[in-house]
């Protein structure tokens, strides 16, 4: 493995890094800097970074276990990448034989042959189960597609929904960890590992546990672990000690040997759920049906099936009689044993004695615990009000405030909730989402003001505080304080718009448009994987703080209420809040209080200064004068954050209107809304920022900015004017027109047209060249381009060569494209003689033609590529031993040969 051991000395190349003293004392008894040991035969020393000294060398496996353990992939002292080369054995040809090549190739086909032989199982062995019959009629209805398609989707569906299954699976394997070891001990402790059924029971048991083992083993890895929940996986469960056994399934798994372990156990899970609880079932409940046309005496039954629905369905009726079954083997094991029938008829008349005692008596011990243990009962009550009831209210009245958003009336939200009642959760969740952000609210106000004024809430961090004692008093202060917000925020804002303009509610959504539903479904989904929500919080939420801290000055000091409010407020804003032991209690508590409670602890320090404010009325008038300042403010602060947003997204969406006339489109809202936040934060950015350099005197550089600006707006006018253009009418040449315009019609040109399409698809190209690893949209130089105006900025980058060497090239490609076989179709080709219709055909056909030959040399390109690549793979799984660490030096001078020095 080891073909170069480390060298002492590095020659010429080594002369910007000259040996220090403790290079030389180390030259003599050289020692792995982890390990601190010499090399061995077999364990050569490498020195793969620039560190010198006592350093400089460590030994392979040394090095690849702290990578390990630590998780670095460069060298923690000088900060240079670690590179590894592969080695293969002494017998590795320089190129595969072909017939080693074929023998590979053919065994990545098995493996893709098995993938589509499971999905073509599951696609026809779903509809056969009821629920997947009626998916495959539902596909068939709303997407218009044949009956055989609409079952293939069905099967793509239900194939996601096993790896739901199994993750729920895994889920409860985590809860639950010692519930397989149980039931087996019960099953051994009951002797019922006797019966063939059992032990065939035991065998799938133990199998599946395999899967599970295996599928829990993959998601808790940390990459797809921490997709799925948001969080590192050990902060939640720690992985299993053991790994899942695939080899116990013997014969099977090793007549697979061309499949992985994880390839394996995907398609065997796919194929065990399908054959075991649709396929089996289904054949095992045509096989009753069978045998019960065969006796007369099963007529009734039969009527009485045919009755049900769902006792015509085989699956069904399989399902029923397994259950059945099931039931009668494990208590034939409780009643039949060794006894005769004179002893089962014995323990049946027991047992019918000690259920009709002791249900009487499990009632009465039931209502003597609840007697004994009432606290519960009223501990449970006042939880549930708390977390469950009140939270629900004011989602239910924040709902009431927005109905004329969506143009909804109270009827026909009554109507929806009676139809379809889980929507109440919507409001449990909206209350709760509402009580965090007035926690927020409330500690962001009480780091401004002093404690005097809200000594009358409720303290949350007093050591006697219970969680389930009912605050009746702060419960209903709380609902009506939160409910009167809820007016002057939301309420009274929308009705003041209606007011001063009736049309402006209720606002258009795509969503309501059904012929574009599931554009618009992936439009809002776009919408939240771009982060627009935390980015509207990440600039919002900033600004608050110093402008409540400055409204709450302003109007105390105007009030003369500063001696009140802001007593010592110097002290204040350096003063931190109670120490919390745990935040997430602390916001619990808050919460089920109605996040309207003191932070600050006890209030009977100060409990006499408290009670001479109430009673002086000096200070009545002008709190009651405060607080109407502050609703009269967030009114205003509302209506504008509510108006302005969509008036300039609606006058964006008007600018661009013949766009969406041309698709037939309306403007949308919800994107009219935060493209008038971006918008109005570009305005107020730039507005400061000119504003900030014209007081300081720096016109200069202002005008250099400015004339940047209009720059980069030049520059990006002929990117999504000119080029798209070109690109849409080159690809309404190649495609469209042949595809669509008869060679007896002249075709009609829409630049309108061809400059979206071009559009849409400039971008997708930009997007997938410069932010995907995409190897084969573009050219090596395009991605390197990209890759400079990426990392440089555009900013930094000349005009010259933006012009010439980025839009100039593509400009310049696509004229190309687009004017030779006009040349060739117009001019040279009518100069051979041809007939009119011939000259008209080749005058439609040339770019469809010119759209072939790429075609087929990008298609050829892809596949040398995919049999290269192949090809090194075959090649590493054959010949491939391991991988060796490269030394310092021998990077150095690669790099040196590979720029031509």
């Amino acid at each position: 493995m080891y073909d170069f051991p480390a060298e002492n000395q590095v020659g010429g190349d080594d002369q910007a890094l000259p040996a220090t003293e403790t290079d030389k004392d180390e030259d003599d008894g050289d020692l792995c800097r982890i390990c601190r040991s010499p090399e061995g035969p077999n364990n050569p020393l490498r020195y793969p970074c620039a560190c010198r000294g006592s350093i400089k060398f460590v030994h392979q496996e040394c090095l690849l276990l702290w990578l390990n353990r630590r998780g670095y992939k460069q060298c923690e002292v000088c900060k240079r990448s670690y590179s590894f080369v592969p080695v293969y054995s002494e017998n590795a040809p320089e190129k595969l034989p072909w017939h080693e090549f074929m023998r590979g190739l053919l065994l990545r086909g098995l493996r893709l042959v098995g993938w589509v032989f499971v999905f073509l199982f599951n696609a026809y062995c779903f509809p056969l189960h009821p629920w997947g019959r009626e998916a495959a009629i539902e596909y068939q209805r709303d997407f218009r597609v044949s009956e055989k398609f609409a079952f293939y989707l069905a099967g793509f569906v239900y194939n996601g929904f096993i790896a739901y299954v199994m993750t729920m699976v895994v889920f409860l394997m985590l809860i639950v960890e010692g519930l397989s070891i149980l039931l087996r001990g019960i099953l051994v402790e009951n002797h019922l590992g006797h019966g063939v059924v059992a032990g065939i029971a035991l065998v799938l048991w133990k199998q599946m546990r395999i899967l599970c083992d295996w599928f829990h083993d993959t998601l808790v890895t940390p990459r797809l672990f921490n997709a799925i929940m948001g969080i590192q996986p050990r902060e939640v469960v720690a992985p299993r000690r053991r790994h899942a056994q695939l080899h116990e399934f013997g014969a099977i798994r090793r007549f697979f040997y061309l499949l992985d372990d994880n390839q394996f156990a995907v398609l065997a899970i796919s194929f065990y759920v399908t054959f075991f609880f649709i396929l089996l079932p289904f054949f095992m409940g045509k096989l009753v049906f069978g045998l019960l046309l065969l006796f007369p005496c099963m007529e009734v039954a039969m009527q009485h099936l045919s009755g049900d629905s769902f006792g015509q369905e085989p699956v069904v009726v399989e399902y029923m009689i397994m259950a059945s079954l099931s039931f009668a083997y494990l208590g034939s094991f409780v009643t039949l044993r060794l006894d005769s029938i004179q002893a089962i008829a014995k323990r049946l008349l027991q047992g019918f004695l000690i259920i009709t005692a002791a249900i009487p008596y499990l009632l009465w011990t039931v209502s003597v615990k609840v007697w004994k243990n009432l606290y519960v009962v009223k501990d449970s009550f006042v939880l549930c009000l708390k977390f469950g009831v009140f939270p629900l209210v004011l989602g239910c009245w924040l709902d009431f405030c927005t109905l004329p958003i969506l143009g909804t009336r109270v009827s026909q939200r009554l109507e929806i909730l009676s139809d379809c009642p889980y929507l109440m959760s919507m409001h449990w969740v909206f209350g709760i989402v509402y009580l965090m952000c007035a926690f927020v609210s409330m500690e962001l106000i009480q780091k401004i003001i002093q404690k005097r004024p809200i000594w009358g809430l409720l303290d949350v961090t007093d050591p006697n505080y219970k969680i389930t004692k009912l605050h009746l008093g702060q419960i209903l202060f709380a609902l009506a304080f939160h409910g009167s917000f809820m007016v002057v925020v939301v309420h009274l804002p929308i009705k003041s718009i209606s007011l001063i303009s009736p049309s402006f509610f209720p606002l258009q959504l795509w969503i309501y448009e059904e012929r574009i539903v599931f554009f618009s479904i992936a439009a809002y989904l776009f919408l939240l994987r771009v982060g627009a929500p935390q980015w509207l919080i990440d600039h919002i939420i900033p600004p608050i703080k110093p402008i409540v801290h400055k409204w709450i000055i302003t109007v105390s000091s105007l009030l003369q209420l500063s001696e009140f409010l802001l007593e010592n407020h110097s002290d204040q804003n350096v003063r931190p809040l109670l120490q919390i032991h745990d935040p997430d209690w602390f916001l619990l508590f808050s919460i089920a209080e109605g996040s309207v409670v003191s932070f600050y602890g006890s209030q009977s320090a100060s409990e006499t200064t408290f009670e001479e404010d109430i009673d002086h009325d000096r200070f009545i008038p002008r709190i009651g004068l405060m607080l109407v300042l502050a609703a009269l403010s967030l009114f205003l602060i509302s209506t504008g954050s509510m108006a302005l947003p969509i008036l300039v997204g609606r006058a964006f969406f008007h600018s661009i209107s013949f766009i969406m006339l041309y698709f037939g489109l309306k403007h949308d809202d919800l994107y009219g809304f935060w493209i008038g936040c971006y918008i109005l934060r570009a305005i107020y950015i730039k507005t400061c920022f000119i504003y900030y350099h014209i007081m300081i005197g720096r016109t200069d550089l202002l005008l250099n900015l400015v004339m940047l600006w209009i720059r980069n707006a030049l520059l990006f006018s002929i990117w999504i004017t000119v080029i798209p253009t070109l690109l849409g009418l080159l690809i309404d040449l190649m495609i469209i027109i042949p595809s669509r315009v008869p060679l007896n019609e002249s075709p009609v040109y829409s630049l309108l047209q061809d400059w979206l399409i071009g559009l849409v698809f400039l971008h997708i190209w930009t997007y997938m060249t410069m932010f995907k690893r995409i190897n084969w949209l573009a050219t090596v130089v395009f991605r390197e381009k990209f890759e400079r105006i990426r990392n440089v900025g555009i900013n930094q980058l000349p005009s010259t060569w933006l012009l010439r060497d980025v839009i100039g090239s593509i400009i310049n490609t696509l004229l190309t494209t687009l004017g030779f076989p006009f040349l060739v179709a117009y001019s040279l080709f009518p100069l051979f003689g041809f007939s009119e219709a011939v000259n008209l055909a080749v005058q439609r056909l040339i770019w469809p033609v010119v759209l072939a030959i790429i075609i087929i040399g990008f298609i050829a390109k892809l596949t040398l590529n995919f049999f290269v690549y192949i090809h090194r793979v075959i090649y590493d799984d054959r010949y491939l031993v391991g991988d060796r660490v490269t030394d310092f030096t021998e990077d150095l001078k690669q790099g040196i040969n590979s720029a031509g020095l």
